[in-house]
């Protein structure tokens, strides 16, 4: 900021002036400079004004963009969280007055109009519910899945359809983890849940089993080996195996001393030996840093077990590519007969004629017109069925096959408990004498009692067991091969099978031969055979509260005073379900609240430290403008005097 000194050497008149009109230009641009500081507030105005500065500026400024948006999506997340919970206080507050109204239903002096009244009631909070379940906010479903834009819940025939989905929004808040702030219906009302959980499908291991599917999903980590004789080592580099195939085949690729190695793969285990079947040192261990023959089980670091080694409980994970040939341990699964799901009194024929995988298999099952949504639960190995239709009764069963059952996902077989029956409330039994009487079409009477039943399979070995039973006019009794039930077979005779379910018992109506307003059911003759076909005995809810109030209401108006008790303990789930997942959007409400503060902190922080690197102080601004002015007017002075020297001036 100094004047450009007075030259006391000779100095031509051209460079002098050169030298003047410089000061003048740097003391111009200079209190620009000042100016702009004013104007702006900003210290750094580019790069080249301070360029540590501005580096540090610009880590600053992403920080604070980065800070800004985390506010805003908490300010969003915020709204979604309210809305939630308005939303679930709606459902909360139904299943409560529906819950009232079951309370009153289930005394047993009511006129019908009570009950009509009753039963209207608990509609209206069914459709508080429905309202509830297709609440939106700013275009996303609260309950219904966060990517559903249209209603998620619809009315068809006295029952609601699920249209909605499973999906899940999420944000990132506080430190950038990903965050939900939407619910599903599933743990808000029980909308599509399971109604039936598979059994597990074990798949078996071969060469196409990929490492990371190994030992249920836990995977098994490629690396390197050392195989040797004890004379001799080999190296071998497995890390590019992707599948257990690409394992064994490298190993095999092994020379030791001229000796290879045999690796055979079992449904469950993999075996190492010398290919000649000989005895010797097998020495199996993992570089440093590697531990593929530990997860293997194969390590055999000093030798000391001889070939062959084995490792097993390998565990192959069920993945939508697996074959179906792969999976029971390897013997595969039969699916082509495919099975047939009913949904209330429809039927709906499942074809896997063209299925290679469960992938497939899953595949064909949603794109049936069940109303089913299949899903492979990867991590238990088994299928899982979930209902998509409120009001009605699913059933899986056998299409004159056993795929089924070979899938884990028929919903009354043999292994199917007494106190499941009735809808989990049991049986009632005969205290005075047996529980049910099936005569033969030669007049038998087969006299069984089931106190002592634990499972439906046991009921057929009692009637197969029969010491009645045992002659060439004897009652078959099997699954259906066609749905579900129990179906009774026997030579003809002059009456047709009939079955009584005497005093007390009520065995027979939900075994699933008798109807519910009758004690005794007789069957119809079948060409040769005289036949009694049994219904499904073990029928699915759908699950969740718009199916428990729907079935709630029918219950109220027939007065069914064992059903309507049923349904209030599940109203009682329902509420507690409800009521868990609001209590999960508080604690979210409340986390975000302080992630929010927080971030708004680091913000304020942010700020003042980009205030700090990048923005003017006002008062050494002036200060120095004040300055740059006194010297622009001394330089201009200067600039008038010199501009006035002649050779006079010289003499």
């Amino acid at each position: 900021m100094s004047l450009l000194p007075v030259a006391t050497n000779r100095t031509s008149t051209p460079l002098q002036n050169q030298r003047l009109m410089f000061q003048l230009n740097s003391d111009q641009l200079a209190i620009q400079r000042q100016y702009d500081q004013l104007s702006t507030g900003r210290r750094v105005l580019s790069i080249s004004d301070d360029p540590a500065a501005a580096s540090r500026a610009i880590g600053l400024q992403r920080g604070v963009s980065r800070t800004d948006q985390l506010v805003r999506n908490a300010s969003a997340a915020e709204a979604f969280y309210q809305s939630a919970d308005v939303t679930l206080n709606k459902v909360d507050t139904a299943i409560i007055e529906a819950r009232g109204a079951a309370v009153e239903a289930a005394q047993s002096v009511l006129s019908d109009d009570q009950r009509e009244a009753l039963a209207m009631t608990i509609r209206q909070q069914m459709e508080q519910i429905v309202s509830a379940g297709n609440g939106m906010f700013t275009d996303h479903q609260l309950l219904g899945g966060v990517l559903q834009t249209e209603s998620a819940l619809e009315h068809i025939s006295g029952t609601v359809r699920f249209n909605g989905n499973q999906a899940i929004g999420q944000t990132k808040l506080g430190d950038g983890t990903r965050t939900e702030f939407t619910v599903t219906a599933a743990s808000a009302i029980g909308l599509g849940e399971p109604f039936i959980e598979g059994s597990s499908l074990g798949a078996a291991l071969n060469a196409d089993t990929r490492l990371i599917d190994m030992k249920q999903g836990a995977g098994v980590q490629a690396g390197v080996l050392t195989v040797s004789d004890g004379d001799n080592f080999v190296e071998l580099d497995l890390r590019q195996a992707a599948t257990i195939g690409d394992v064994a085949d490298i190993m095999r690729s092994a020379d030791l001393d001229g000796r290879s190695l045999s690796v055979t793969l079992g449904a469950d285990s993999i075996t190492v030996q010398y290919a000649d079947g000989l005895p010797g040192t097998l020495a199996i261990k993992d570089a440093p840093g590697s531990r593929l023959a530990s997860d293997l089980l194969i390590s055999n670091p000093e030798g000391f077990h001889a070939p062959p080694l084995i490792g097993d409980r390998l565990s192959p994970q069920v993945t939508a590519g697996t074959p179906l040939a792969d999976l029971n341990n390897g013997v595969g699964l039969d699916l082509s007969d495919g099975l047939v799901i009913d949904r209330g009194n429809e039927r709906f024929n499942i074809d896997f004629s063209d299925a290679e995988t469960i992938g497939d298999v899953v595949i064909a099952i949603n794109r049936s017109d069940a109303e089913v949504r299949a899903v492979l639960n990867e991590t238990q190995g088994r299928i899982e069925l979930h209902a998509l239709r409120s009001g009605v009764d699913y059933s899986v069963g056998e299409n004159g096959g056993t795929a089924a059952s070979e899938l884990g996902i028929r919903t009354a077989t043999e292994d199917t408990l007494i106190s499941d029956l009735a809808r989990g409330r049991g049986l009632n039994f005969n205290p005075a004498g047996p529980d049910l009487v099936i005569t033969r079409p030669d007049g038998v009477e087969l006299e069984l009692e089931l106190e002592d039943v634990a499972t439906v399979g046991e009921i057929i070995d009692l009637v197969r067991n029969h010491p009645d039973n045992q002659d060439t006019l004897r009652v078959q009794i099997t699954l259906n091969d066609v749905g579900n039930g129990l179906r009774l077979t026997a030579p003809p005779g002059a009456d047709p099978i009939r079955v009584t379910q005497p005093g007390l018992s009520d065995a027979g109506t939900y075994l699933g031969w008798i109807p519910e307003d009758a004690t005794a059911a007789e069957g119809e003759f079948d060409g040769s055979f005289a036949v009694l076909n049994g219904r499904d005995y073990l029928p699915r809810d759908a699950g969740g509260a718009i199916d428990t109030l729907l079935r709630l209401e029918q219950a109220v108006r027939d007065g069914d005073i064992s059903e309507i008790g049923r349904l209030q303990a599940r109203l009682d789930e329902d509420l507690d379900d409800s009521t868990r997942t609001r209590g999960r959007v508080g604690v979210w409400h409340s986390a975000l609240q302080d992630s929010r503060t927080a971030v708004e902190n680091e913000n304020v922080l942010l700020q003042s430290q980009l205030s700090d690197a990048m923005d003017a102080d006002l008062a050494v601004v002036i200060s120095e403008l004040q300055a740059r002015q006194v010297a622009l007017e001394a330089s201009m002075r200067f600039v008038g005097q010199t501009s006035g020297i002649t050779v006079l001036n010289y003499l």
